[in-house]
């Protein structure tokens, strides 16, 4: 049964509308009534009807406002509206609000409202079997990429029978080209926490292998599979062909892929990617190499994106002992002090120091991942840790590794006040201001400076307004329009000169940016022989 409400300031009328038509015979509840705009949207909160049968002439709220109010909640309700005479405002509103229908009281007749009761209940039933079918076609898509997992686990482990191939067709896979190349592309775990908590790894890996999807449509061959963890395949299936360099066009792929990480998620990619492959029969030892290289090899790497034929092989990590214990001393020592920037330096040493002896990667994440279960355990910090370091554990790169457990070190410090109150890290202005100084051509979001200081966003944001009294983005654009007053000294330097150096692609935006600060436009400014604000 579909409900309906009647709405009418007139009791009489009321009745009469209930009266009109054999509602149940027509599949319709009454369920509720109202004679006011404020009881009718009260009801409909209670009640949540389908259709809603409203008097447009009502006091204080009529019945426009009222359908206004009820789309808001539930946009998809249907709206007849009563009135007592025609009136083109009123039905031009009525229309702006997509009503079914906009009957004349003293035209209305029973086959009248009949035929409006029923147009609207064909339309509730468009949208019932429209919302159906977007489930089932969401319920589809999210049944094909675990199918398409499915069919990935089975390729890379050596099976090539004709039963998986068919898999791999009926979800629109289908190889017909003889070469392979691979790519594996992991979120830098480093570059996560700066932005996100750990609880949102998974919605991240789901959000960029939707990217990557969508990049995937405009390469012709090119499959995109979802690896457990934070991990895509990238599998792009070609013919030789002497006029296309197909490394140089997989790997625009991945820097496009990256950048757009970056502009869409705020996250760092680390993609690796093997050379070319013939047939399905290599695929299974390919993925094996490139995850053995993302896992060995790529750890020293220094570029977001390395082709692992390319690497010399003298550059492998050594399994041999490395130790860090003097280095734990150390940071055991400056963490009773409350020195966190000195346990922020022994970090870098340490990773310094196993960069040097091409130290394992396990090596080296298992001695961090020591240090850091030894500072939790002498701060009573236990936040995520359990999370912290499983995710360590699938950091690929040393700089990730590093990067990572500072910051959680630093979160452990800004959680702890010292004997005075103030907390253990306190990045000092000069610091920031330097940052600014060494960026200015870029865009130096609150972000980027929180990310440089091992420090959460929030944690920043409000620090850095308590201790200068404006918000981090105000400060920044002063400090480069100071910066601007100077360097338009030089008559030969250009608006557009000063202000792509600035950090400002486009010269309005600069213009109005100083115009906030300053006072005037930059043109102004050169114009009066102003030398300083």
């Amino acid at each position: 049964m579909y409900r309906a409400m009647l709405v009418d300031d007139d009791a009489p009328m009321l009745k009469y509308l209930n009266k009109l038509l054999p509602w149940k015979e027509m599949g319709v509840t009454v369920a509720a009534t109202a004679q006011s705009g404020a009881k009718a949207l009260e009801r409909f909160k209670e009640e949540t009807p389908q259709l809603v049968i409203t008097d447009i002439g009502m006091p204080h709220m009529d019945g426009l406002e009222l359908a206004a109010e009820l789309r808001a909640i539930r946009p998809d309700v249907r709206i007849i509206f009563l009135t007592c005479h025609e009136d083109f405002q009123y039905a031009r509103k009525a229309v702006q609000l997509d009503a079914d229908d906009y009957l004349i009281k003293d035209e209305l007749t029973a086959d009248a409202l009949r035929h409006s009761v029923e147009k609207s209940i064909r339309l509730i039933q468009a949208q019932h079997e429209r919302a159906s079918q977007l489930s089932y076609r969401d319920e589809v898509e999210r049944n094909r990429d675990v199918l398409k997992q499915a069919f990935w686990k089975q390729v890379s482990g050596g099976d090539r029978s004709e039963v998986t191939l068919a898999s791999g067709r009926r979800l629109g896979i289908d190889w017909g080209a003889s070469h392979f190349m691979l790519g594996l592309v992991h979120i830098d775990f480093d570059s996560m926490l700066g932005s996100y908590g750990l609880k949102d790894a998974p919605l991240l890996h789901y959000a960029l292998y939707n990217i990557a999807q969508e990049m995937a449509r405009d390469l012709r061959g090119m499959t995109v599979f979802a690896e457990d963890g934070r991990e895509l395949v990238l599998l792009l299936n070609y013919e030789r062909n002497l006029a296309v360099n197909t490394e140089a066009l997989f790997r625009r792929f991945a820097e496009e892929l990256a950048a757009k990480a970056a502009d869409y998620l705020r996250i760092a990619l680390t993609i690796c990617h093997g050379g070319e492959t013939q047939g399905l029969g290599g695929l299974a030892s390919a993925i094996r190499e490139l995850r053995q290289f993302s896992r060995t090899r790529l750890y020293y790497e220094r570029s977001g994106i390395a082709a692992i034929h390319r690497q010399p092989e003298g550059l492998a990590p050594q399994a041999s002992a490395f130790e860090g214990e003097r280095e734990k001393e150390r940071l055991l020592q400056s963490f009773r002090v409350r020195d966190a920037a000195d346990m922020l330096a022994i970090v870098d040493e340490l990773a310094a120091k196993a960069e040097q002896a091409r130290a394992a990667r396990a090596r080296v994440i298992a001695i961090l991942a020591q240090w850091v279960r030894l500072i939790e355990a002498e701060a009573g910090y236990d936040r995520d840790n359990a999370a912290f370091l499983t995710e360590l554990q699938h950091t690929i790169r040393l700089v990730e590794t590093a990067h990572s457990v500072k910051t959680r070190l630093a979160g452990i410090m800004h959680a702890m006040p010292t004997e005075t109150g103030a907390y253990a890290v306190d990045p000092k202005p000069k610091q920031i201001d330097r940052y600014i100084m060494e960026h200015l051509s870029e865009n130096v979001s609150l972000v980027t400076m929180a990310n440089h200081l091992y420090m959460n966003p929030s944690y920043f944001s409000r620090y850095f307004k308590k201790m200068t009294g404006v918000n981090f983005t105000d400060y920044v654009h002063r400090f480069k329009m100071n910066i601007a007053l100077q360097m338009m000294r030089d008559k030969d330097a250009t608006i557009e000169m000063i202000s792509v150096q600035l950090g400002y692609s486009d010269r309005t935006y600069f213009s109005k940016v100083f115009k906030k600060y300053m006072g005037m436009s930059p043109g102004d400014f050169r114009g009066s022989g102003t030398r300083g604000v």
